[in-house]
């Protein structure tokens, strides 16, 4: 199995290694810290990270395999809300109190249920990342030429910076608006920024203060 290390320099005294439920491995050290030290402490720990990549891979398979009947949680925007299925005359989703109604004519069956519920993220997302995007491109003055939802397996986000062209993943259409709007300015800033570095995170912070919050809770939701 391959996996990327990110690395974090910082003000702290203790190293500190985490394997993130999206699959994402963060390294963060003393800002001193010299790279040679670096590659050991890694490859000591590298059973450690492949052993916990393994444990997120079989969990993740598990939470996909829904079972979308009556009483799951399904999420939208930050809430966690009950699944309930009625066979109707007529196709609609309501979202009210703590409930996720779903009236359909179709058969009821995981496929069936499955495919409403994605076909209604993406449209809720198209509306809602749009707003997001433009809100954002506005802001900087960076304009993008279109942007595209899909289902992506290790980002949130990309930026196709020379084609001007932004991708969201539809799972975000499931966290908080303060989280999609921290992924849009990210990756707006990309237009103007296409790299990580120092000049970029200081980009965002002008825009956006409290960036690494709002990042933090996205990760909390991974």
């Amino acid at each position: 199995m391959e996996y990327n290390v990110i690395i974090y320099k910082k003000n702290i005294k203790n190293v500190i290694l985490k394997v993130k439920h999206n699959g994402i491995v963060t390294l963060s050290v003393p800002k001193k810290t010299p790279n040679s030290f670096i590659e050991t402490f890694l490859n000591s720990k590298k059973e450690w990270i492949l052993k916990n990549l393994e444990k997120i891979k079989k969990n993740s398979t598990k939470a996909v395999d829904k079972s979308y009947k009556n009483g799951d949680n399904i999420e939208y925007l930050g809430k966690i809300y009950i699944l309930e299925i009625f066979k109707s005359s007529s196709n609609k989703i309501c979202v009210e109190d703590k409930y996720f109604k779903i009236y359909t004519t179709k058969e009821i069956n995981k496929k069936n249920i499955e495919a409403i519920i994605y076909k209604w993220y993406k449209d809720r997302a198209l509306e809602i990342f749009k707003i997001s995007l433009n809100k954002y491109s506005n802001l900087i003055g960076e304009k993008f030429i279109d942007f595209k939802i899909r289902k992506m397996k290790r980002r949130w986000g990309s930026c196709r910076f020379v084609q001007r062209i932004i991708t969201l993943n539809i799972e975000l259409i499931k966290k908080p608006i303060e989280c999609i709007d921290y992924v849009s300015l990210h990756e707006v800033a990309h237009l103007k920024h296409p790299h990580h570095k120092k000049e970029f995170w200081d980009f965002i912070s002008i825009y956006m203060p409290d960036w690494k919050l709002r990042k933090e809770r996205l990760d909390k939701y991974d």
